[in-house]
């Protein structure tokens, strides 16, 4: 295709000799031989050292050469002089004082054109199409080496780097995956377009260059909505969630709740799917809050609305600080002016509504509850609070960069932070549980996410991220999931006899309806599995961006998806008797009955019947349009210029024939030059016949003639390319009006895929259905043999099992010790993850489970510190230890691990006996509590009957540890320090001992450092138990003396102790 273009190109540019008047330029001067007062200079540019070297060593020497050179610039001053240029006002021209398009001194008209658009968009990384290359300039240059790895050189007043028009995707995918805004500058006319439009000037435009815009913008959330127009080049878009997210503060009075010093609004716009995710809320001074919005979310641009509070300010520098290549804008709250924020979206709206009028969908709520009051459209946009709708506006306003602002006018995908139907997770819940990633090194390997996901499609992946942070506190939502699952699973159950089914009794119709669900089910998935991203194909589509190929391979995908789910016999379902209905579960039936909505179906065929597929699938525009008078008339007149075009080229070889006298006389094509007419070489012809190419025997020419046609053809042609892009793009606007059913359509289908996956799970490994109890009744967590998730997908069978007993009538509480590694972390974290997971819809890792719907999970565990926001560990543990205190209720689960060991031990015991008589006095919530210290079993003493205190078991066998160090030498000889051999089983009982020396041994501290640390436990542990015999004797004698008394519990205690031991003990105490 290249020698066509070129072949076109120099026919149209080709420079014309120049008239006899006018004075021929003077020839250059000879080239004078170098003299001693004349050395000859090598001027090379280069920023590789040896390559100068070599160009200096290659110069002519002359006597002279003993001559100190002239010190050549450095390498920054070439830089500078490279880079500055573009980003400084062009220098006034005679002709145009202002610097403006008419071109500054030293400019080729194509910098100028550079200078231009970078003043007009100083913050985007331009890729300036010419030709076949795309070129950045200057400081662009300079970031795409780096970036890419490719060359950058001078050329004339501008460091300059290209890349091959046909990578153009990969190469943007990465300048975006570094953080880079990346615009693409691209031709708006082609030659013969300008050609023509020059000729009817009169020749004086062709010297100009190709006009050029800016025609698209990438960042990093909204490069995959625009991903249709960079297909291509080997870049493999990415299957995540993009996120851009919106803040704004405002500081109120604290009022009520304690802690709470300001009110937060934010807005996450996931402009590739179309979901907009917005909430205000009150948040502490650790804006804990928000931290677990950003952690839930993962933004990969952000924007604040400035001015914010300090501590908000904060919180994001040490987010954004450790996030990976998240880009930050700021935008100020009073860019709206006195008309204000909603004004800005009311107008929008209406915009919106006049262009687009949308069309009835009979489909149906992915899940949806009675008391639903979700507004949609503008009406749900004037109900949101102040700071969600600031946040929204500034969001606008941002993607209106884009030409993407027009996905907040389609509501349906509205939904908030937290509901009332959801369960609170906070940012430490997700990190210290490890659901989304692991706390090792940050990937999501062994996390929970990547434990249940057996998603097939990336648009269901997504979709079940959000059902793990965000689990449901509806029991009748829970239990519709539960139902979708449990017959799923049943159907997949009987898969090995439905070839037994054929000669089957009065059941086989509905056995083998049940066992085609999971049959088509399965098809419908791996089907859109190995086909596009439907879920961002669509919004792609709706923004305008999509190519041909991808909008017919996106619908045929809905539409075959669509077809097959339809043989479940769901459109007459009313028809078939409720004993035979081939789908039990009301959410399955709602499901499948949405995304096979006879609507979307039809309206897909209809959309298609318009397309050429095999010319989308080839991406030529000229055929792709199935046009009529009716359809596309545009089209229809551009393909009979074509075709007259043409038809007048196809007649001038009759006359040729004619002509020449040479009946058989044909076009001929060679090496893309087309319409030649090949005569022998003694054949003589009219002078002005253009010679192209010959043989030994032939000459191929062009008449003038031909070249006319050529031309008119050439330019019908492109004209046609022009009327069909123009077609194409009022195509994917009117589809607006089929957006919101389409996008209902996938997100169920996205939803089956969800169930389908934690039904695999379930299968796969043995998962039970939990019993959730009813509202009214007490919280309970009764689980038997449970297993946790992740831990036993690595070790299988080896995993034990424990039994969870929680009641709030009973036993709410649990004490748990024991030894370091002995799996107390690893029992509450199941505990915790078993919980949630239920209440996401799966089945659970036990072989029975009896729950009651909790609103929120909180945990306390690990040790960490935030250097970014200056706390220390301790400082953190206190925070979330608030946290908790101030979030949890009576219906919540709390998980505290080992709280208090960030400071002394008394401290450290005081906070953690605090913490917990809150929890059970004032909060009574089902908790679950992990301590080394033993002062805190104390509490049982008050709450009787509602704290238990239980320990993992071990098994210890004896073993000397001999002592030899001369400090110690008044110690004991040997130490008992044993082998421990881990059960992992949690039983009744408080543990007397942590073994932390054992752990010092697994560790392989040196052994000496272990031996002095026995020693010193043993001198430590015998110090404490005089210092309590002591205590227990001042307490008898205190007794005697003063008759009976409070004491006397104590006193019979150590009355039942050897006299020879009090004895022992008064003696080294008054020592």
């Amino acid at each position: 295709m290249g020698k066509p273009k070129q072949q076109v190109l120099s026919r149209f540019f080709s420079p014309k000799p120049a008239p006899s008047s006018a004075t021929p330029d003077p020839p250059p001067p000879p080239n004078p031989k170098p003299s001693a007062a004349n050395p000859p200079v090598s001027t090379v540019a280069s920023f590789s050292p040896a390559k100068r070297a070599r160009a200096l060593s290659l110069s002519p020497k002359s006597p002279a050469a003993k001559r100190p050179n002239p010190t050549p610039p450095s390498r920054d001053a070439v830089r500078r002089r490279l880079l500055e240029p573009l980003h400084q006002a062009p220098p006034p021209h005679p002709l145009n004082p202002t610097g403006g398009s008419g071109g500054g001194k030293g400019y080729t008209p194509l910098e100028q054109q550079v200078v231009d658009l970078k003043a007009r968009h100083p913050d985007v990384l331009l890729m300036v199409e010419v030709g076949y290359r795309f070129r950045f300039f200057g400081e662009d240059a300079a970031v795409a080496a780096a970036v890419l790895g490719i060359v950058a050189h001078p050329d004339r007043s501008f460091l300059t780097a290209s890349v091959p028009t046909f990578r153009l995707g990969f190469h943007v995918r990465r300048l975006v995956a570094a953080g880079h805004k990346v615009g693409v500058v691209r031709q708006t006319e082609t030659a013969a377009i300008k050609a023509a439009a020059a000729a009817q000037k009169g020749g004086g435009a062709a010297a100009a260059p190709f006009a050029r815009e800016l025609s698209a913008v990438y960042t990093r959330a909204t490069i995959e909505a625009a991903a249709g127009e960079l297909e291509g080049g080997g870049a493999a878009p990415e299957e995540g969630s993009r996120y851009l997210v919106c803040v704004v503060d405002k500081e109120v009075e604290a009022t009520g709740r304690e802690g709470f010093d300001v009110k937060v609004g934010v807005v996450a716009i996931e402009v590739s799917t179309g979901e907009v995710v917005h909430g205000e809320f009150m948040d502490t001074a650790s804006r804990s809050g928000l931290e677990a919005v950003l952690l839930g979310l993962a933004p990969v641009e952000v924007i604040l609305g400035t001015p914010l509070t300090f501590a908000t300010e904060k919180v994001m520098t040490a987010y954004v600080g450790t996030a990976s290549n998240v880009r930050v804008e700021r935008a100020s709250c009073f860019c709206f002016g006195e008309s204000g924020a909603l004004a800005e979206l009311m107008t929008l709206f209406e915009k919106s509504v006049d262009n687009t009028s949308r069309v009835e969908d009979d489909s149906q709520p992915m899940e949806t509850n009675d008391d639903d009051t979700n507004l949609c459209g503008i009406e749900g946009v004037m109900a949101m609070p102040e700071l969600v709708v600031q946040a929204l506006a500034l969001s606008v306003r941002y993607l209106k960069v884009f030409g993407m602002e027009r996905i907040i006018c389609f509501g349906s995908s509205f939904r908030p932070f937290s509901a009332d139907t959801e369960m609170s997770l906070s940012a430490n819940t997700l990190q210290q549980l490890e659901v989304l990633k692991n706390n090792s090194d940050g990937t999501i390997e062994g996390s929970l996410f990547q434990t249940m996901n057996n998603t097939c499609t990336a648009f269901g992946s997504r979709l079940f991220r959000n059902w793990l942070t965000h689990p449901l506190c509806d029991r009748h939502l829970i239990c519709a999931r539960h139902d979708a699952v449990s017959e799923i699973s049943e159907s997949m159950g009987s898969r090995h006899s439905i070839n037994n089914l054929q000669d089957g009794g009065d059941g086989c119709c509905t056995a083998l309806a049940r066992s085609d669900l999971s049959t088509i089910l399965s098809s419908v998935l791996e089907m859109l599995g190995k086909s596009l991203d439907i879920q961002r194909g669509i919004t792609r589509i709706f923004h305008c961006k999509a190519t041909a190929k991808e909008f017919v391979g996106v619908i045929q995908s809905i539409l075959t998806a669509g077809k097959q789910l339809q043989k479940l016999f769901l459109e007459d379902i009313d028809s078939v008797s409720s004993h035979h209905k081939p789908v039990h579960s009301s959410l399955l039936r709602r499901l499948i009955s949405t995304a096979s909505s006879s609507t979307v179906l039809n309206t897909a065929v209809k959309l298609l019947s318009c397309l050429n597929k095999d010319a989308a699938d080839q991406g030529d525009m000229l055929n792709l349009f199935v046009a009529s008078v009716d359809h596309f008339p545009e089209v229809a007149e551009g393909h009979v210029n074509v075709e007259m075009a043409q038809h007048k080229l196809d007649l001038l070889i009759v006359e040729y024939r004619k002509q020449l006298g040479i009946r058989n006389l044909e076009f001929k094509t060679v090496a893309g030059s087309t319409n030649l007419i090949e005569l022998p070489v003694d054949r003589r012809v009219p002078s002005n016949w253009i010679k192209i190419n010959s043989t030994k025997k032939t000459i191929r020419y062009h008449t003038p003639e031909i070249l006319k046609n050529l031309d008119n053809l050439l330019l019908a042609k492109e004209e046609l390319a022009v009327i069909c892009r123009s077609s194409w793009h009022k195509f994917l606007e009117d589809f607006g009006k089929y957006c919101v059913q389409f996008q209902a359509a996938v997100e169920s289908l996205a939803a089956l895929d969800c169930l389908y996956s934690l039904t695999v799970l379930a299968k796969q490994n043995n998962y039970v259905r939990p019993i959730f109890v009813h509202e009214s009744a007490p919280s309970q967590i009764h689980i038997k043999n449970g297993r946790h998730p992740v831990l036993e997908s690595l070790l299988g069978d080896n995993f034990v099992p424990n039994d969870t007993e929680l009641h709030a009538d009973g036993e709410y509480c649990q004490i748990v010790t024991g030894p370091n590694m002995g799996g107390k972390s690893c029992y509450i974290r199941q505990v915790a993850l078993i919980t949630m997971i239920a209440q996401v819809g799966s089945f659970v890792p036990a072989s029975s489970a009896m729950l009651h719907v909790v609103d929120g999970i909180y945990t306390r565990m690990g040790a960490s510190d935030s250097i970014q926001q200056g706390t220390s560990t301790f400082h953190e543990e206190m925070n979330e230890t608030s946290n908790i205190l101030h979030n949890c209720s009576s219906r919540s689960l709390v998980i505290i691990d080992e709280l208090g060991r960030g400071t002394s031990t008394h401290d450290g015991v005081a906070i953690a006996y605090a913490t917990l008589h809150y929890l059970l006095k004032e909060k009574k919530c089902i908790s679950i509590f992990v301590t080394h210290y033993p002062r805190t079993l104390d509490i049982q003493r008050e709450f009787v009957g509602s704290v238990g205190a239980y320990h993992v078991s071990y098994l210890v066998t004896k073993k000397l540890l001999e002592v030899t160090d001369k400090p110690l030498e008044t110690s004991p000889e040997s130490k008992d320090l044993g082998e421990i051999t881990f059960l992992y089983k949690l039983v009744a009982g408080a543990s007397d001992r942590s073994f932390g020396l054992n752990v010092a041994l697994l560790a392989q501290l040196p052994s000496r450092c272990i031996k002095r640390a026995s020693v010193m436990a043993a001198k430590l542990q015998e110090e404490l138990s005089m210092r309590e015999e002591v205590k227990l004797w001042r307490t008898a004698d205190a007794a005697m003396v003063d008759g009976p008394s409070e004491s006397s519990t104590k006193v019979g205690l150590l009355c039942a102790q050897p006299y020879q031991g009090l004895a022992e003990a008064c003696r080294r105490w008054l020592v």
